[in-house]
């Protein structure tokens, strides 16, 4: 890395990443308002969910692209073009006035946060290396915790005001767009070194995805369905508890932004000791430990703490899936290999109302997080199987 403007480009890198994960999220307070002033459209108990979760389907399916052009034209020219369509796509929600047309917008958001985040991933994997990126790897990750944090409790508060005003939220972006405009540059390694052939592929480079990226992509995809039974299902869960409001909605699911900055910030203490597989092992049962809580329910306190729980697990999973893919990944191909990461990591997201609606109706919205938790656990037992026959990460 560039010693001049090491600092700036680092915070560029920072900020960005708290665009991402959570860019559907900032309006999760606001679903139930929506579905309630859009009563007469038909189906729009679907249709409300679908303005969270619409973004990361087309996440998904722009991913790869995202990742193919990244390799082919540029890091920094993907990132500045997303962050711009950001702020265009993001705001729609301000002055469209049609149920389907807001999901029309928040489908370009989609496009976008898959540029931005694909850019990032892969700029990290190309500055930095060794312990040095593990540490970044988990800062970035406590960053993104942190957005969420501030975005998503800044969404419940606005709500209150109008279920439109969460909606500014999104104009943040032309302030990274301007620091990355200033700081970021193209990677002398990519410009001029060729990549070692991949082992074990008899095939050409370009042609050939690994298995254990493969294998990556699949965690990836279930533990983003996991993630978002947050933001999906907990608004609903919370209004439907007396006197809870937008403000408190917003709060809550914030708070699992406000645990995982711990464990994110120690992510590269834990990684010197543990192995990748084994430290997913420990994310599942953390995680298993929260919704566990939350399934009793009864009360706002034990909902919050439960959400804090898992909070502490989700903090480990990002920076360590993450690391995992971006170190398995030649420089020449980084790109290509994190947009297929992170579209399995968004059409998990995208798919996690439709995956956890049948344990819902086989019991209910509490439980279903009971259920979900009791697979995390067994899945957990084969985590900590593979880190014990693989000591070496």
């Amino acid at each position: 890395m560039k010693e001049k403007g090491k600092g700036l480009l680092k915070a560029t890198l920072l900020i960005a990443s708290t665009l991402t994960v959570m860019a559907g999220a900032i309006i999760a307070p606001a679903l139930p308002q929506i579905s309630r002033d859009f009563s007469h459209v038909q189906g729009v108990e679907l249709l409300s969910r679908l303005v969270l979760t619409l973004p990361a389907l087309f996440m998904a399916i722009l991913a790869p692209l995202a990742g193919y052009l990244i390799d082919k034209s540029g890091r920094k020219r993907v990132l500045l073009v997303s962050l711009v369509l950001y702020a265009i796509a993001g705001t729609s929600g301000l002055y469209l006035n049609t149920l389907p047309a807001i999901l029309v917008g928040r489908a370009f958001l989609g496009i976008a946060v898959g540029g931005i985040v694909t850019a990032v991933i892969t700029l990290i994997g190309d500055y930095f290396e060794g312990e040095e990126r593990s540490r970044f790897v988990g800062t970035q990750a406590a960053f993104a915790g942190l957005g969420g944090l501030v975005f998503i409790s800044s969404g419940g508060i606005l709500a209150d005001i109008h279920w439109r005003m969460p909606f500014l939220i999104y104009v943040s972006s032309l302030l990274v767009w301007i620091m990355a405009l200033i700081s970021v540059y193209e990677p002398e390694k990519i410009k001029h070194k060729a990549s070692p052939p991949m082992k074990g592929s008899g095939k050409k480079e370009a042609n050939f995805v690994p298995a254990k990226v493969l294998w990556i992509c699949a965690i990836a995809f279930f533990s983003a369905i996991v993630f978002y039974m947050i933001p999906v299902q907990m608004p609903f869960m919370l209004s439907s508890m007396e006197g809870v409001s937008n403000a408190e909605i917003g709060f809550a699911i914030a708070f699992v932004n406000v645990a995982s900055v711990t464990t994110s910030l120690n992510y590269s203490r834990i990684k010197r000791r543990l192995g990748f597989g084994t430290i997913m092992g420990l994310v599942y049962v953390i995680i298993f430990t929260g919704f566990f809580i939350i399934s009793l329910g009864g009360s706002y306190i034990l909902m919050i703490a439960g959400i804090a729980v898992t909070g502490l697990g989700f903090g480990m999973m990002m920076p360590n899936i993450n690391l995992w893919l971006i170190s398995s990944a030649p420089p020449s191909l980084r790109g290509r290999f994190v947009g297929y990461l992170n579209s399995s990591l968004f059409l998990g997201m995208f798919l996690s109302p439709v995956a956890v609606q049948p344990l819902i109706k086989i019991s209910s919205i509490n439980h279903s997080f009971l259920l979900m938790g009791l697979i995390m656990l067994v899945l957990a037992g084969v985590f900590f199987a593979y880190g014990r026959k693989k000591k070496t990460p």
